[in-house]
């Protein structure tokens, strides 16, 4: 598409050499020019900044952000001007969008919106915010405020929302951590209340601040000053209800967080994400059926007006896993596998995804085949990474003929480790231990002996061969004394290492029918079973759908003084599903 008006990217920057080319890049030809303001570079920003044909000038910080932008575009000679940050770069498929902004006639100023990134390269987890960045040369446009800037213009302007996407790393935990930014900012922010004690944004910001520190007592205070002097018609307050929601919860005070969302709900009906906020309070505090209703509201919610537009995950992807997830929990495998597929449409990616599904179908009682048939369309065999997903589902749930029957379709020639990790497993699943330690042994060729540990261990416990005990191949030291646990009966205290190991092995029994050795090695648990370790054994007996097991294990930790709290009784909710549903 052919621009018909110029434009000046302005910035200022520190620091920012790690990032800077990728920002720039991101806008291929579109600026005219770069004004780049650098505050005090201790890296080579600056020479990044010159390798792109940037103008360079320089600023001596004066914890004033609006001055530093104001002082960058005065140098701005294009007719219209973008503002970034160095750690925010164009959405690709916005290329066109943004051209097509700059040739609209009638218009003064653009408000974008940044994709601030919560997990590293996961669109999904983007929290969007409104930012007014894009607007004309010479209509007065200038920015006020020593932090969190906002820009004014002493002329009459039009200006428009616009879909026009810019992401931003700069709220990852990793950079906040390393910039110090909640430090210096707090210090701003701290200043600016000192003369200004009644500014609500303000206190909304530091408090912003108070939280990235997990301050959340300092940050409670300073939202509920905010909270209770912020109107319906600043636009904030969106942001300001639902971080002020979170911070209760992060300080564990769900039931006031859950008045603050109701509360938020009735000043904006249509306010997708506080809706989905509302749906995770509920399922914490164990209402589930509330739960349910908020996460199919955000369903027929759909995409909010911009203004309450905060994370698009919430108004889809979101709801339909949460959905799934309690189905799946509750014992509907149909609702869940609906909400399943509907998330992985949204998704495909997330392949784990589909674990769940498989163990969903399983209870629906399809037959093997059916079973084989059904996962297949999900990962049609036709690369070695499909295959080895696929046989890895049809293990995970027991289908060892039909993984043998993929297995059989690969080459025997083929030395991907992940292959001979998956032969040597489902033949240990057959009882053919001695084809599972032919391809258990060409796997630790090209791979760890630590991952196949465990099944030569189980041999050595079941089989007494001398072949695969400690003395003859070379276990991890945990593995030690695990024998001599079992045999003589004494009193031990065991590693945490020890322990994992031994919850390793407790499932690997579980699937191979094996409740006997089972049974002795949760026995040598039982002096340190406590909350956590009852909750993890009680989990995997019911996961395997040993529904007394798992019933007898919290009862016991009940009759030696444990309580019964929502955790208990949500794993008792569990038995009662896997009863009914078997």
């Amino acid at each position: 598409m052919e621009r018909k008006h110029s434009l000046s990217l302005c910035m200022i920057v520190k620091n920012e050499a790690d990032c800077l080319a990728r920002c720039i890049e991101s806008l291929q030809s579109i600026p005219d020019e770069m004004i780049i303001v650098d505050t005090g570079s201790t890296d080579n920003t600056v020479e990044v900044a010159k390798k792109y044909g940037a103008i360079i000038k320089t600023y001596e910080w004066n914890n004033n952000f609006a001055q530093a932008r104001n002082y960058a575009l005065s140098f701005a000679s294009k007719e219209w001007i973008l503002v970034l940050d160095a750690d925010e770069y164009l959405r690709p498929e916005d290329y066109n969008l943004f051209v097509s902004l700059l040739n609209a006639e009638g218009i003064d100023s653009y408000y974008i919106k940044t994709l601030n990134f919560t997990e590293p390269n996961n669109p999904a987890s983007c929290m969007i915010n409104l930012n007014h960045r894009l607007f004309k040369n010479h209509k007065g446009f200038h920015y006020v405020g020593a932090i969190h800037e906002q820009l004014i213009s002493d002329e009459k302007v039009i200006s428009k929302t616009t879909d026009l996407g810019f992401y931003h790393t700069g709220y990852l935990k990793e950079v906040v951590k390393s910039k110090n930014k909640p430090k210096r900012n707090s210090q701003i922010l701290q200043s600016i209340l000192d003369e200004d004690p009644n500014n609500s944004f303000h206190q909304f910001n530091l408090a912003n601040e108070m939280f990235q520190l997990e301050k959340y007592e300092e940050a409670i205070e300073l939202y509920n000053q905010a909270y209770e002097h912020t109107t319906v018609g600043q636009g904030y307050l969106p942001k300001l209800i639902v971080f002020r929601i979170n911070a209760l919860v992060a300080n564990h005070q769900e039931k006031k967080a859950l008045l603050a969302a109701n509360e938020g709900i009735r000043l904006y009906p249509t306010f997708t994400h506080l809706m989905f906020v509302k749906g995770t309070i509920e399922e914490k505090l164990g209402l589930i059926t509330k739960a349910i209703t908020s996460y199919e509201t955000c369903l027929t919610m759909g995409r909010p007006d911009a203004q309450l537009e905060f994370s698009k995950a919430s108004e889809t992807l979101w709801p339909h896993l949460k959905l799934a997830t309690l189905y799946d929990y509750y014992g509907d495998s149909e609702k869940a596998i609906f909400h399943y597929n509907k998330y992985l449409e949204l998704n495909p990616s997330h392949y784990q995804i589909l674990y769940a599904v498989a163990s969903c179908l399983r209870r629906m009682g399809l037959n093997e085949e059916q079973m084989s048939q059904q996962l297949s369309k999900y990962l049609p065999a036709t690369t070695l990474n499909n295959k080895i997903l696929l046989i890895d589902l049809l293990i995970k749930q027991g289908l060892f003929a039909q993984a043998q029957v993929y297995l059989n379709q690969i080459d025997l020639s083929e030395t991907n480790s992940q292959i001979l990790y998956l032969r040597g497993k489902n033949q240990f699943y057959l009882s053919n231990d001695e084809q599972c330690c032919e391809w258990f042994n060409k796997y630790v060729q090209y791979d760890s002996f630590e991952a196949v540990a465990p099944y030569f261990y189980l041999l050595y416990l079941l089989t007494n061969n001398e072949q695969y005990s400690p003395r003859q191949l070379q276990y991890p030291k945990y593995y030690g004394n695990l024998k001599s646990y079992l045999d003589e009966k004494g009193e031990y205290t065991l590693s945490q290492d020890e322990i994992s190991i031994i919850f390793r092995l407790i499932e690997e029994c579980l699937i191979i029918h094996q409740e006997n050795l089972s049974s002795d090695l949760a026995s040598l648990l039982e002096v340190h079973l406590d909350k956590a370790l009852t909750l993890k054994l009680a989990q995997l007996y019911c996961k395997y759908h040993h529904n007394k097991w798992a019933k007898t294990v919290i009862e016991n930790y009940i009759l030696n003084g444990g309580g019964l709290d929502d955790d208990m009784i949500n794993i008792l909710s569990c038995i009662r599903v896997n009863e009914v549903t078997e």
